[in-house]
Parts: structure tokens; C-alpha cells; sequence
């Protein structure tokens, strides 16, 4: 379906055509690095807006990290970036084992540093979490994005599996190849 949308769009408008060939273009010319510090940076950005008292900014910075989000995870999908899957997991559960918990033995034992370490995890990378879950648990809310983050990789998978049926596409692909061996 994609496919032939793809064929007949491109062959009836020739700026939908060109459009189409950059996007392609820039597509292939986002490098895992790319996407992962493009999310690394909404995740912190998310982060410290939240922090902000005014609840309208606090929403706008979760809603557009969200969209950041979910186009980094479908691109990294359609490029079959795994090492973004990998990226994506230690981001929503790495913080959780470095936190801990104030008034308990494991905080009177804490060095310096390893309360600076979980405060500075609670200010920044889990304050969406936190904000999100409210008086809920925030672990399951960073466990349920990540899953919406590995759907959304499987979606663009599949989204250039459809896509590699279209001659627009694959005539596309090849011309941008040819231009890369040169």
C-alpha cells in the first residue's frame, strides 16, 4: 500500500517527487550517533523543562520530546539501527540502579558522590518519569515508553519493508548509492 502510494504520488507531482527524494536522502545520511544524541538530547532537554514550576512548559517539553521520540525510534527502525534499541534501554533503566532512596540504610552508607550521582539521575533523565507517573511508579512508566520505543523501531522496519516494493524508492536508493561509491 505504501508502495504504490509512494509510485503514484511521485509520478504525478514532481515536487512531491523531489520532496520525497530528499527525505530519502536524509534518511540514509542519519547515522546511528546521530539518532542517539538527537534522543540523549530530548531525554535531558525533557528533563530539565519539567523542572520548570509553569505547567505549560513542563507539557510542551514532554509533548515535543515525545515527538522527537517517536521519529528518532521509527527512523532508527527504517535504518535497522539496533545499537538505538540498546541506547533506548540503558536510557530508561539505568538510572533506576544508580537512585537511591533517601532515609534508608542504603543512603547512610551512600559516599558523596553516589548521592550526587542519584540526585543529579532524579533531576534530570527521571523527572518526565516522575512527573508522568505522579504518585504513581515511575520505573513503569520508563518500562512502558521503552516498549512504545520498540514498537515504533518495529513500525519503521516494517514501514521500509513496504517501502522497498516502490520503484520511486529503490530507483531512489540506487542513485544515491551510485553517488556514494563516486
Amino acid at each position: 500500500m505504501i508502495s504504490r502510494t509512494i509510485d503514484s504520488l511521485t509520478s504525478q507531482y514532481p515536487k512531491a517527487a523531489e520532496y520525497c527524494r530528499r527525505r530519502i536522502e536524509i534518511f540514509f545520511d542519519t547515522s546511528d550517533g546521530k539518532n542517539i544524541a538527537i534522543f540523549f538530547v530530548a531525554g535531558i532537554a525533557a528533563g530539565i523543562f519539567t523542572g520548570i514550576p509553569n505547567d505549560i512548559i513542563k507539557y510542551i517539553a514532554l509533548g515535543l520530546t515525545a515527538a522527537v521520540w517517536i521519529q528518532t525510534s521509527v527512523l532508527a527502525g527504517f535504518l535497522r539501527q539496533w545499537l538505538f534499541l540498546f541506547f533506548a534501554a540503558v536510557w530508561s533503566m539505568l538510572p533506576y540502579v544508580f537512585v537511591i532512596q533517601p532515609e534508608t540504610a542504603e543512603a547512610a552508607r551512600a559516599s558523596e558522590l553516589q548521592l550526587m550521582l542519584s540526585d543529579l539521575l532524579r533531576a534530570v533523565p527521571l523527572r518526565p518519569m516522575y512527573l508522568i507517573a505522579g504518585d504513581g511508579d515511575p520505573q513503569l512508566v520508563s518500562t512502558i515508553l521503552l516498549l512504545a520505543v520498540i514498537v515504533l523501531f518495529f513500525i519503521g522496519f516494517r514501514i521500509r519493508t513496504g517501502a522497498k516494493r516502490s520503484d520511486f524508492y529503490c530507483r531512489t536508493r540506487l542513485e544515491q548509492l551510485k553517488q556514494d561509491s563516486r
